[in-house]
């Protein structure tokens, strides 16, 4: 009897660990970037240029994902598609690492199409286990031609535009300068806080296109204040705000050579 209990407890201690290390492993798996209006940016594997979805391991283990589900729809269930289990080498996600699923209607072809695509305007995407248990989900607003959104750091809870894109790699912010400080450099808004209209001033080494933007606070591109050619030098660009809701904004100066981000604040 004595032996026979020791037995039971350690096959419960075997399935408890079973289930711990499910939850921890499944717990771990985030949509971690899309691109939803995929005009030119980033050619798919069939040619064509898909909308896409990034799902991220954060865990200690690879994660076969054949048989978990994904959705662009949370409240009906039934439109959840199933990843096959056909060749689950190619819907494997490494440790650590990154795997892309083409949101293109073509699950015909390949076991990483998904039998829906993504709407430039909005909407939901759902990320579910095989036993469908919720495992991530994102409501998202209107996106940017060829930009992607993506949580930055890699598996937080913190979303931005991409402007660089990283399908598949770790995700760069938008406040990402590499070598551009070399070259270029832009000041804070003045005046900051504002109610209605601020100036932006950059400073160029030497000549460049030029791209200043604003986003939300949720990364939605607002408005393109200039995408131009600039000659070396010191130049101001007005913003005229007067127009949007008070609270935090972001307005990015963009060449060649990489992306600087400064926040800025209306008040009303």
């Amino acid at each position: 009897m004595k032996k026979n209990y020791f037995l039971v407890s350690r096959m419960m201690i075997l399935m408890l660990s079973f289930f711990v290390l499910t939850s921890v492993v499944n717990g771990q798996l985030y949509i971690n970037e899309f691109m939803a209006s995929n005009d030119a940016a980033f050619a798919g594997p069939q040619g064509d240029f898909p909308d896409w979805i990034e799902i991220y391991n954060a865990g200690t283990e690879a994660v076969d994902l054949s048989g978990y589900y994904m959705a662009d729809d949370l409240a009906d269930t039934s439109s959840m598609y199933q990843i096959p289990s056909t060749y689950p080498d190619s819907v494997t996600v490494e440790a650590g690492g990154f795997i892309l699923f083409y949101a293109n209607k073509g699950q015909e072809s390949s076991v990483l199409n998904l039998n829906f695509k993504l709407s430039g305007g909005g909407e939901q995407v759902g990320f579910w286990d095989p036993e469908k248990i919720f495992l991530d989900s994102l409501t998202y607003g209107d996106q940017g031609t060829d930009t992607s959104y993506g949580r930055y750091v890699d598996g937080t809870d913190n979303w931005f535009t991409m402007i660089v894109y990283t399908p598949g790699a770790a995700n760069q912010h938008i406040s990402s300068v590499g070598e551009i400080e070399d070259y270029a450099s832009v000041s804070q808004n003045f005046p900051n806080p504002f109610s209605a209209k601020t100036n932006i001033q950059f400073t160029l080494e030497r000549p460049e296109q030029v791209s200043i933007k604003i986003f939300d606070v949720r990364g939605t591109l607002i408005t393109v204040l200039t995408d131009e050619n600039y000659s070396q030098g010191v130049h101001t660009i007005q913003w005229d705000a007067s127009a949007m809701p008070a609270g935090y904004y972001f307005y990015t100066l963009q060449t060649n050579t990489g992306v600087i981000t400064k926040k800025a604040l209306i008040i009303r």
